[in-house]
């Protein structure tokens, strides 16, 4: 077992998986671990819907794709790379990873989105340390109203999306820790 700090320090979001499978086994332990996160008043208020299937996770892409187009996603967050990806037929919203991890909640409730999120940041440890890639799904965020896309995910009536990853086993991990700015601390004392 990895180091915990060196967990820490060496998780990346990867966007590129080769095509070896996730087991079964792995993708619940992966859920198995997110739920040891915090949950306020232990309410435990998470759903997950992993989906390993081909074409499912092809339609989602396919259809994530149209409303990010639809919606002019690309021109409104001035990112141009991003709108020469979406025209492209081989890209993948997923990176072509053969997992996708959604976590669900009860719409409207805030405390559990908060939970929800924990859940996904344990995930993701938990996926680095067993040597699996994993890359938060905000792109799905945009779909997760379409009726296609919730009935693809499996999100049930009354709740919503609150945290998604593709899962899947690296086929090149990126380089070194992300620059990051120092911490911005109020000291109170």
């Amino acid at each position: 077992m990895p180091d915990f700090f060196d967990v820490l320090k060496g998780r990346r979001s990867v966007r590129s998986y080769s095509e070896e499978p996730v087991s079964e086994e792995q993708l619940q332990e992966l859920v198995d671990l997110a739920i040891l996160a915090p949950s306020a008043m232990n309410l435990q208020p998470w759903r997950f819907t992993v989906i390993t299937n081909r074409q499912a996770l092809a339609d989602v892409n396919t259809r994530v794709k149209e409303i990010l187009c639809e919606q002019h996603i690309a021109e409104k967050m001035k990112m141009e790379n991003l709108q020469a990806a979406l025209s492209a037929p081989d890209f993948s919203i997923f990176y072509h990873a053969p997992a996708l991890v959604v976590i669900t909640a009860e719409k409207g409730n805030t405390v559990a989105a908060i939970d929800c999120q924990l859940a996904a940041e344990n995930l993701f440890l938990a996926a680095h340390a067993r040597g699996l890639g994993t890359c938060y799904m905000g792109f799905l965020f945009f779909g997760q109203e379409d009726p296609k896309v919730r009935e693809a995910l499996r999100i049930p009536d009354g709740h919503e999306m609150v945290a998604a990853c593709c899962v899947g086993h690296p086929a090149a991990m990126p380089e070194g820790p992300p620059q990051r700015r120092p911490a911005h601390i109020d000291w109170v004392r």
